[in-house]
């Protein structure tokens, strides 16, 4: 989905059999591919991939042979992925294989941090942020769990340093900076196909996000 100033809503496929996944890959503007969440043959994964526009190659670790996700991901960039997201917190090899990559195919990078427990200081989160661009990100994409005020303004703090960077609050209390963000000159944001089928906490489905936004828009509009 595409908002009027550009910033695009990305919205991530999880937990769908292969006939809906290239459905929905066909019919939305830009989506991230859950790889983690989405139980694909490395064909299938070249076939939804190859039936997209513009989308995001992500492959979260967890009890995946760390081989597969690096073969999921390569297949995902040489299918013609946009962007392929790897984890600051990741071995540096397999940073630095992906990369090459992505390097090769003129695709771009995504580095990522993610904190489910909290958001840090403002100071740490710049670190954080640098971070991910010292590694090698196109994007900077930092995503931290909200609890309180001073958290949202700490993650919307980063936005003033300029570049290309996507920054989410999670929970309930981080929904102001989806909201905020192409207001605050995100690269994109994300929402969830429906309700019931988000991939993270806080995320709410992309028509009431693009409904929120739009009225925001138009509340400082002037009138003619």
């Amino acid at each position: 989905m595409i908002l009027k100033n550009g910033c695009m809503i990305c919205v991530p496929l999880s937990d769908m059999k292969l006939e809906e996944c290239l459905c929905v890959a066909r019919e939305e503007a830009f989506v991230e591919f859950r790889f983690d969440l989405l139980e694909l043959s490395i064909e299938e994964v070249t076939q939804v991939v190859g039936s997209a526009g513009k989308c995001i190659a992500t492959f979260r670790p967890g009890s995946a042979d760390p081989g597969k996700r690096m073969k999921t991901l390569l297949t995902a960039l040489e299918s013609g992925a946009t962007y392929v997201d790897i984890e600051l917190e990741s071995d540096p090899d397999y940073r630095r294989e992906l990369i090459g990559k992505a390097r090769s195919l003129n695709r771009q990078v995504i580095i990522s941090h993610h904190d489910f427990k909290g958001t840090p200081e403002f100071e740490v989160l710049k670190n954080i942020a640098a971070s991910c661009r010292e590694a090698g990100a196109d994007v900077v994409k930092i995503a931290c769990t909200v609890n309180s005020t001073r958290d949202i303004q700490a993650l919307m703090g980063l936005y003033r340093d300029g570049g290309r960077m996507v920054v989410i609050g999670m929970g309930d209390k981080g929904l102001i900076t989806r909201i905020a963000a192409p207001f605050m000159g995100a690269e994109f944001t994300f929402a969830s196909l429906s309700t019931g089928r988000e991939t993270a906490p806080g995320q709410v489905d992309r028509q009431t996000l693009a409904s929120v936004i739009a009225g925001i828009r138009s509340s400082f509009t002037p009138e003619k």
